[in-house]
C-alpha cells in the first residue's frame, strides 16, 4: 500500500509518501516547507496567516515529494466537477491545483492521509480540502489522522511491534500529555497540562527575555552557554510546577509569570546582560524538562510500562533528552522510544505512520476538522 500524506496543523506544510509492505513501513519521500521566518516577527503563529500560506505551500511540497518518490508523471488529468466546491475558500490553492494536474500525473497512490485535529483550525481544513481534492483527481480513499496519535506512532517507521502497557509524554507548542497505551488503539490520558503547554511556555518565556521564536531552540541555544560562574551574579530559582501535585497533569503559566516578575525585578541594565539571559534561559529549560521527567517518572512506576514512548516538538531539546536517558538507568526492563529529530517536528512521515493502521474512509463528506479532537477520539 501507499500511502501520501499530508499535515498541515500548524504552521509547518509537511508531504510524505509511506509504502507499506509486508507490514513494514518505508518513506519513500518526503517534505516539509516551513513558516518559521513568517511568524517570528510576531512571536507565535497567526492562524489566518498559516493558512494562506499552506495554501501556497502545499502544489511545490506535494511536487517535490512526488519527484523524489518517482510517482510525478507528465501528462494531464481532467478536473472532477466537486473540485470547484471544495476548494471555494482558497481560490489561490485551486488555481495552482488546476495548473499542476493540467501538466502532470501521480503514479498509483493507495490511499490519502490528512490531519483531521488536533490544530489550527484554518489550516487543518486547507489540508483536509486539499486531500479531498486529491482524492477525486486520484479515485482515492482518505485516511483521517489524529496529530497527537501520529506524534506517538513515529516508531512505527522503525518497529512493528512494543510490548504493553505503554506511557507515551507528549510535549509541543500545543500539547503536553501523558498517555497510557494499553494497544495500538486504546489509549488512556493520565494527565495534560492545565494551561500553557510545554512548547507554549518555551515560546512565552524566550519573548519575555527578547529571543526569537519558536521559543524552544532558542532557550536552548542561550541555556547551552551556562557554566557555574555565568550565574555568579544573578540567583535565579524558578518553580518547578506541580511537582508535589498526586496526578499527572502539568501547568506552566506560574513559570512564566515567576519568569516575567523576575524580568520585571531587574534593571534595564540587567535585563540586557548576557550572563542574566543564559542564566534565566537555564533556569527555564531545567524546570520544564525537570517536571516533565518527574511526572513521566512517576508514571512509568505505577502502572509498569513496558515500553515508554515521547512524541512532540519538545523532545528535540538536548537538555530533555539527556534527562531521559538517565531515567533509562532506572527502568532496565523497560524499552525508551525517543525520535529522531526529524521526526520530533510536524511532518508528513509520522502521519503516514499512523495512517497505516487506520481504516481507509470512502466518503470524503465525513472527514472534517476538529481543533479540539482527543487521542481517545473515534475517527
Amino acid at each position: 500500500m501507499i500511502i501520501l500524506a499530508i499535515e498541515t496543523s500548524c504552521d509547518d506544510t509537511g508531504i510524505a509518501v509511506i509504502e507499506k509492505k509486508n507490514g513494514k513501513l518505508k518513506t519513500l519521500a518526503s517534505a516539509i516547507s516551513s513558516q518559521i521566518e513568517i511568524h517570528k516577527k510576531w512571536g507565535g503563529v497567526y492562524p489566518s496567516e498559516a493558512k494562506r500560506e499552506h495554501q501556497k505551500n502545499l502544489i511545490p511540497t506535494l511536487k517535490k515529494t512526488l519527484r523524489d518518490s518517482s510517482l510525478l508523471i507528465k501528462g494531464s488529468l481532467p478536473k472532477p466537477e466537486k473540485v470547484n466546491e471544495i476548494l471555494s475558500r482558497e481560490p489561490f490553492l485551486l488555481e495552482e491545483t488546476e495548473k499542476f494536474f493540467s501538466k502532470h500525473k501521480i503514479g498509483k497512490i493507495d490511499a490519502i492521509a490528512v490531519t483531521v485535529g488536533p490544530g489550527l483550525e484554518p489550516c487543518l481544513w486547507v489540508g483536509i480540502n486539499f486531500a479531498r481534492t486529491l482524492s477525486l483527481y486520484l479515485n482515492s480513499p482518505i485516511i483521517p489522522v489524529n496529530h497527537i496519535k501520529a506524534h506517538i506512532l513515529f516508531f512505527l517507521l522503525e518497529k512493528e511491534k512494543i510490548k504493553f502497557p505503554s506511557i507515551a509524554l507528549i510535549a509541543s507548542g500545543g500539547h503536553t500529555e501523558l498517555v497510557l497505551m494499553k494497544s495500538l488503539n486504546r489509549y488512556e490520558v493520565l494527565g495534560k497540562t492545565r494551561d500553557d503547554a510545554a512548547g507554549e511556555c518555551f515560546d512565552k518565556t524566550a519573548r519575555i527575555l527578547g529571543l526569537d521564536y519558536p521559543g524552544g531552540p532558542a532557550i536552548a541555544k542561550e541555556a547551552s552557554l551556562w557554566k557555574p560562574q555565568t550565574s555568579k551574579n544573578f540567583e535565579i530559582k524558578l518553580p518547578r510546577p506541580m511537582r508535589a501535585s498526586a496526578n499527572y497533569d502539568f501547568s506552566f503559566s506560574g513559570l512564566k509569570t515567576a519568569v516575567l516578575y523576575d524580568f520585571l525585578s531587574r534593571t534595564k541594565r540587567e535585563q540586557k546582560n548576557r550572563d542574566y539571559i543564559i542564566t534565566m534561559a537555564k533556569e527555564i529549560e531545567d524546570s520544564i524538562t525537570d517536571v516533565l521527567v518527574f511526572k513521566l517518572k512517576k508514571a512509568i512506576k505505577s502502572f509498569g510500562a513496558k515500553t515508554v514512548i515521547l512524541g512532540g516538538g519538545v523532545t528535540a531539546n538536548k537538555t530533555l533528552r539527556k534527562k531521559v536517558r538517565q531515567l533509562r538507568k532506572d527502568f532496565e526492563k523497560t524499552e525508551f522510544l525517543l525520535p529522531p529529530f526529524s521526526l520530533s517536528t510536524d511532518n508528513g512521515k509520522v502521519i503516514g505512520a499512523a495512517a497505516s493502521i487506520e481504516k481507509k474512509r470512502k466518503k470524503q463528506e465525513k472527514v472534517v476538522a476538529n481543533a479540539n479532537l482527543k487521542i481517545y477520539d473515534k475517527l
